[in-house]
């Protein structure tokens, strides 16, 4: 039971929803959705279905941060598969970023950790390699097990990580006689393996900054540093494709007068096996995938049954894909003309379609605003919300007081979403000083009572209200607006104005005047709220 989610089975929208989920008769679109309230009927779809991931896909990567901000209110572990530009792309340039973030994905799924994953389809459009081969190449490191420090380096720098002389990164490791540091792409401390000859004698966690010890492990898990990684058996045969197919095409330039991007492509593939020989067996590969393997997968293929699919305003999503597949075929025809890659390349990412038809055969709900189509994707049902966005209050404390009233009234169930438990506790201490039911819940494992106000601690963009279950939430933003920096201005009183002791504000708080509005106290020695100083407000 959820404080946010349950009063959403109220509605027979959502009930026939969940039992069409259950029921594998997918998918179905819901429609009616504002962006705010999406993340709240997507919380109550997945909880009430059973499924294990949930993963959310939008039209690009400012939406997928937007709905990572929003989703972790009920999961508060929600990370996004980032994009990436395969062409351009340089794992040094992004400093490990995009590659962490992919792999640490990766990883929850291998370990079977359910998730709420956020993509852009962009993301999604990636040749990967199946999660077999990554699993295979998974170091698992454990205490009193023998092991060998320079084959371990070796092994190490084969999965991508970089030797240093002092581990400061992911993707590092750095070898001082029986002491083995690394820093595993996938976690947010590195470990110190002590060996004793031949044995692991112990692991620690340790700080980067102070090299102290934080905790003593039994075993770590080390995911290689890159999503592709190649053996000396198959990057031979991989290179052997590649040259046999650049001299057939060099040859072909050269038969046609084009010297000049014969040379270019001749140059383009020296410089890729170069760098392959000097930094190992993943630098630069995403483009050329289709010399090395023969078999790849979409980044949907990882997930089955179990799993639960949600497309954020489908139509926007699809023209977001038929825009990628454009730019990068004429991108890559160009390209091919002009001697900068060979043919597989331009075939390193999945067509669009295929990969919308992929999401038509899995557990997939659509989510849009309005009831303009769903594009490529047959639904089966369709259902029809009504619900909307929050007003905002603009810091008029007297305009919420009377929405507040009115909700009670009417009998509504309102939760208010706060960015702090301080602020949330005396958001409702205030509510119960102008006659109205509010208490603040540190735990959100019950249903709302009609009439009754919830104060809760957390993050929510914007506010959203189902008005055919009275039903309400409202987020801070919706009250106090986006936070600014405040003018500060020095005043020495306002006449009727009250005095507040200074020690019973905590930076966060909010600041209440009985004619200038809300403020919110930074932990300054003054500010204003609305052209009065916190001296002068109560």
């Amino acid at each position: 039971m959820n404080l946010l989610t349950e009063p959403l089975l109220e509605l027979e929208e959502i009930k026939s929803a969940i039992k069409h989920i259950r029921n594998k008769n997918l998918p179905v679109l819901i429609t009616g959705c504002v962006d705010a309230q999406k993340c709240n009927i997507i919380e109550a779809l997945a909880e009430k279905s059973g499924k294990r991931h949930r993963v959310i896909i939008t039209y690009d990567e400012i939406r997928a941060r937007e709905i990572k901000a929003d989703m972790e209110l009920y999961d508060r572990k929600t990370v996004i598969y980032p994009a990436k530009d395969i062409m351009f792309f340089s794992a040094d340039v992004h400093g490990n970023a995009v590659v962490s973030g992919r792999l640490e994905v990766l990883k929850r799924i291998i370990e079977d950790t359910p998730s709420t994953i956020v993509l852009s389809l962009e993301a999604g459009l990636d040749r990967v390699l199946p999660l077999s081969y990554v699993l295979d190449r998974v170091l698992r490191l454990k205490k009193a097990e023998s092991g060998d420090i320079i084959k371990l380096a070796k092994r190490l720098a084969e999965l991508g990580y970089e030797k240093t002389v002092q581990v400061s990164g992911k993707g590092q490791f750095a070898v001082r006689g029986d002491i083995f540091d690394i820093f595993p792409l996938t976690e947010d401390a590195p470990y110190r393996l002590e060996f004793w000859g031949d044995e692991i004698d112990s692991i620690r966690a340790f700080d980067v900054e102070s090299q102290r010890s934080i905790e003593e492990v039994e075993e770590i898990l080390v995911y290689p540093a890159s999503e592709i990684i190649i053996d000396e058996e198959r990057k031979e045969a991989g290179l052997k494709r590649l040259n046999k197919e650049k001299e057939e095409k060099v040859k072909k330039l050269r038969a046609a007068m084009k010297t000049e991007e014969a040379a270019r492509l001749n140059s383009k593939i020296e410089e890729f096996k170069d760098n392959l020989e000097i930094y190992g067996g993943s630098f630069g590969i995403d483009s050329y995938i289709n010399y090395f393997f023969e078999e790849t997968e979409s980044f949907f293929d990882y997930f089955g049954d179990e799993d639960i699919f949600f497309i954020d305003e489908p139509l926007r999503v699809e023209e977001k894909g038929k825009a990628v597949d454009f730019e990068w075929r004429e991108s890559m025809a160009g390209r091919l003309e002009k001697g900068y890659i060979l043919s597989k390349q331009a075939d390193a990412i999945w067509d669009y379609k295929k990969v919308i038809a992929k999401l038509s055969l899995k557990n997939t709900v659509l989510l849009s605003l309005l009831e303009t189509g769903t594009g490529e994707i047959a639904i089966n049902d369709r259902f029809d919300l009504l619900s909307r966005n929050v007003s905002p209050y603009n810091s008029s404390f007297e305009t919420l007081i009377k929405d507040l009233t009115r909700y009670k009234k009417d009998g509504y169930k309102v939760v208010l979403v706060s960015s702090s438990k301080t602020r949330a506790e005396r958001l409702a201490e205030d509510f119960r000083e102008r006659g109205l039911t509010a208490g603040y819940l540190q735990k959100t494992a019950r249903a709302p009572v009609s009439g009754e106000i919830i104060t809760i601690s957390g993050n929510l963009r914007r506010g959203f209200e189902y008005p055919a279950i009275k039903f309400a939430v409202i987020s801070e933003s919706d009250i106090f607006g986006a936070e600014k920096t405040r003018k500060i201005k020095r005043k020495k009183n306002v006449d009727g104005a009250s005095v507040l002791n200074f020690s019973e504000l905590h930076e966060g708080d909010y600041v209440i005047h009985e004619n200038h509005g809300i403020g919110i106290y930074r932990g300054i020695e003054k500010f204003t709220v609305e052209g009065i100083t916190k001296d002068y407000v109560k």
